[in-house]
């Protein structure tokens, strides 16, 4: 008969805490904030964005239509249903003799061509189907040597700037946070870059919360491992 050695004592649970009516109000206020304050943020850029359109469309909206001014949000559904229509249109082989033709004229116009060339780029990976702006999430020493930022590789393909430094670069942005608008664009080498098992989001995540939102699981597997 096998030998079982003595089982390990159980830990002893920790001391609990007095009840203080102060601390339970001043933990309860906090975690109501919590729940309600994303609500209504939420709320309230979704509100923003809605009067926004609304205000900028109405003015143009037939009389016929005026009906769809009596509630928010109608001249976000015309919007909606006047780009919709334009993008069916210009896959056919008429609207895209149109968009065509309107490209060749603004490219003949000095400065706006160059607005318009960049604005074309960006809304047109950001209305791709399959576009990935954020492809991989990574760590790169940023803004010194030993301090480590997260960012995100945007661009593998970078033949223009391969011919003119002859160095395998990748594209790589670094946002501020807390506002990931805004940030930086590092042209770095790709074996200096650290990639994270976060995905794009979670890290995007890590900006937008100041480093304060983390993982339980994996805060779990450390405290495991320790």
């Amino acid at each position: 008969m096998a030998y079982i050695g003595a089982m390990p004592p159980v830990p002893a649970p920790p001391p609990r805490k007095p009840f203080h009516p102060l601390t339970w109000l001043r933990n309860s206020f906090l975690a109501g904030i919590a729940v309600v304050l994303p609500f209504v943020v939420t709320a309230s850029l979704i509100w923003l964005v809605v009067n926004f359109i609304d205000t900028q469309v109405e003015p143009i909206i037939p009389e016929r239509l005026s009906f769809l001014t009596r509630f928010p949000g109608g001249g976000l559904l015309i919007a909606v249903a006047a780009l919709t229509i334009v993008g069916a249109l210009a896959g056919n082989l008429i609207g895209r003799w149109i968009v065509a033709t309107a490209d060749k004229a603004i490219a003949n116009l000095p400065l706006v061509r160059s607005i318009y060339g960049g604005a074309k780029q960006v809304f047109k990976q950001v209305a791709a189907p399959e576009r990935t702006s954020f492809k991989q999430a990574v760590l790169v020493e940023f803004p010194s040597p030993g301090s480590w930022a997260i960012g995100f590789i945007t661009n593998e393909d970078t033949a223009e700037v391969h011919t003119d430094t002859g160095l395998d670069l990748v594209a790589v942005y670094v946002p501020q946070a807390p506002i990931p608008t805004s940030g930086f664009l590092l042209y770095l080498p790709r074996e200096g870059l650290k990639p994270l098992a976060l995905t794009p989001e979670e890290a995007l995540k890590r900006v937008i919360s100041l480093g304060i939102i983390r993982d339980p699981s994996a805060l779990t597997g450390s405290n495991a491992a320790k």
